[in-house]
């Protein structure tokens, strides 16, 4: 643009001194309009340009999208496994604790079918000892809940 200003300049200086006839003024015209034209072609070349990295970074944006979702789908399937295995697990648990107060009413009802032979000699216990195999088995759920 700057050698289409300076060829204009150029050529203005030439015709106030009257070097010039009618064919060096048509050829100065035709420079410029050719000028101009090449002009308007590389700027129309700098917006394909444009329009095509826009079109190639859409592109990888859409990619990148995709693997996001794909990163998002795996984790979702990831804490859905590990969610089913806490509640097998919960499920688990809540069958054995309601086993071992199964055993633990009926150590209760043992003992309380059991006549105390020693009635009038001394104080009874306030309560019961807690069987070993029933201890042993409660520190063992509580243990693993933690």
């Amino acid at each position: 643009m700057i050698a289409i200003a300076l060829t204009a300049w150029n050529a203005l200086k030439a015709l106030r001194e009257k070097k010039l006839d009618w064919r060096g003024i048509a050829l100065i015209v035709a420079v410029l309009i050719a000028g101009l034209g090449l002009h308007r072609w590389a700027s129309s070349l700098k917006e394909a340009g444009r329009t095509e990295i826009r079109q190639q970074w859409a592109e990888a944006q859409r990619k990148a999208d995709l693997l996001q979702l794909a990163k998002i789908e795996a984790q979702q399937k990831q804490i859905n496994a590990a969610d089913a295995a806490l509640v097998t697990t919960m499920a688990a648990h809540v069958g054995q604790v309601a086993g071992l107060e199964a055993a633990l009413a009926e150590e209760r009802e043992k003992d309380n079918a059991k006549p105390n032979a020693a009635a009038g000699a001394g104080a009874a216990p306030a309560c019961s000892a807690m069987p070993d195999r029933v201890r042993n088995a409660l520190n063992a759920i509580g243990a693993t809940d933690r």
